[in-house]
């Protein structure tokens, strides 16, 4: 497990996809639960954090584009 603060959109969405396969199998754990539930939160806000800072990169690139 990488460290939050360099893991990638694409490493998050993915580690989310395969809690959420291990979260969906009928054997899981209400032990685990716990656990998966809390680290899909953490990618969850990793991921948000993520898409608002590339929305915001891109605000100013296109309004640097529109004032040439």
């Amino acid at each position: 497990m990488e460290s939050n603060n360099e893991m990638t959109y694409t490493q998050a969405v993915t580690e989310l996809e395969q809690l959420v396969q291990k979260m969906q199998d009928p054997q899981c754990s209400i032990d685990n639960l716990t656990g998966y539930t809390k680290r899909s939160k953490e990618l969850l806000d990793i991921c948000r954090k993520k898409l608002t800072e590339a929305d915001e990169q891109l605000k100013q690139v296109l309004a640097t584009i529109q004032q040439q």
